[in-house]
C-alpha cells in the first residue's frame, strides 16, 4: 500500500504542469493511465507514451500556460479539481474545467475532464 496522500500527487502535477516541467509532470501519472473526455466512449490519450506526445504539444504551443485551482475535494482515492486554465494553445481568455484524477498506487491512474 502507497501511503502517498492522492491530492499531493494532483498537486506535483499542478505544480509541473506550470512549470511545463514535462518529466516531472509524467512522473505523477501512471505507465497505462488515460485521459478521458466527459461523454467520450474511448479515451483521447491512453497510456505514458500518448499523455507525453499530448503533453509536450501542448507546453510547446502555449508559452503561457498556467492553471490555478478554484476548489479541490478529495474522497478516498478519487480528487476533483475546479480548474482556470490561462494560456491554453495562445488563448487570452482563461478557460474553466473539471479534472477528476483517480489516484492508485501514489499515481495518477486516469484523469477525467468535464469542459
Amino acid at each position: 500500500m502507497n501511503s502517498i496522500e492522492p491530492w499531493l500527487v494532483v498537486e506535483r502535477q499542478l505544480q509541473a504542469y506550470n512549470a511545463r516541467d514535462l518529466p516531472e509532470f509524467l512522473a505523477q501519472f501512471s505507465a497505462d493511465a488515460a485521459i478521458h473526455e466527459l461523454g467520450a466512449v474511448d479515451p483521447s490519450s491512453s497510456g505514458i507514451a500518448e499523455i507525453e506526445l499530448r503533453y509536450r504539444q501542448l507546453f510547446a504551443a502555449s508559452p503561457n500556460l498556467k492553471a490555478e485551482v478554484i476548489s479541490r475535494t478529495t474522497f478516498g482515492h478519487v480528487v476533483v479539481d475546479r480548474e482556470r486554465i490561462f494560456g491554453r494553445m495562445g488563448g487570452l481568455e482563461p478557460v474553466e474545467m473539471l479534472a477528476i484524477y483517480e489516484v492508485r498506487g501514489g499515481r495518477i491512474s486516469k484523469l477525467h475532464f468535464v469542459r
